[in-house]
């Protein structure tokens, strides 16, 4: 997951050679600020440079966690034709942006699938205002899901799924940890 999460991070910042991954760490303000400038627009002159900050700040900040998987990014995919690259690109940042802001204003590192969603669709009607043929089935998938309210739900089926694995590779990781008892 995490190295899928890098490759992420590069494409937006090598793609867009806005924010250089050796730079400073990302402050909480500035995410702030991207995020404003990605609900303003994503398609304009300052989104990328903001889409890079902004997952940046997802990679490297303690005070967030972002869960990545075929669940709750089904958008990214090896097939996806290479002319939708910057645009899937953009789409995932707006997926950190609304997870990453969720979090901050919760004052909780806890992955929030539905937020960042809500702002996957926001910013895939904005791209299509400006590009009418761009679809992507499975975001139209997750739009549908929303506007049949069954979206929240399966955000906090796939939460719920996720701590569970993480306890029981918690406990998994401490009972190998004890090592082998004496009497064995």
């Amino acid at each position: 997951m995490k190295t899928t999460f890098r490759i992420v991070c590069l494409v937006l910042s090598a793609g867009w050679g806005a924010v250089a991954l050796t730079a400073e760490p990302v402050s909480r303000r500035e995410v702030f600020d991207a995020i404003a400038v990605l609900e303003k627009d994503v398609t304009g002159d300052a989104a990328p440079e903001a889409a890079a900050k902004v997952a940046r700040f997802g990679e490297e900040s303690p005070a967030v966690l972002i869960v990545i998987g075929e669940e709750t990014m089904p958008w990214l995919t090896d097939s996806a034709p290479p002319a939708e690259t910057a645009a899937r690109a953009m789409l995932t940042a707006a997926y950190f942006a609304g997870n990453i802001k969720a979090q901050l204003e919760k004052r909780r590192s806890q992955d929030d699938p539905y937020a960042g969603w809500l702002f996957l669709i926001k910013a895939y009607r904005q791209i299509q205002k400006k590009q009418a043929q761009f679809v992507i089935p499975e975001v139209e998938a997750i739009a549908e899901q929303e506007k049949a309210g069954l979206l929240r739900q399966r955000a906090d089926d796939i939460r719920r799924r996720d701590e569970e694995r993480e306890r029981r590779a918690t406990v998994a990781g401490t009972i190998v940890d004890r090592g082998v008892p004496d009497f064995v």
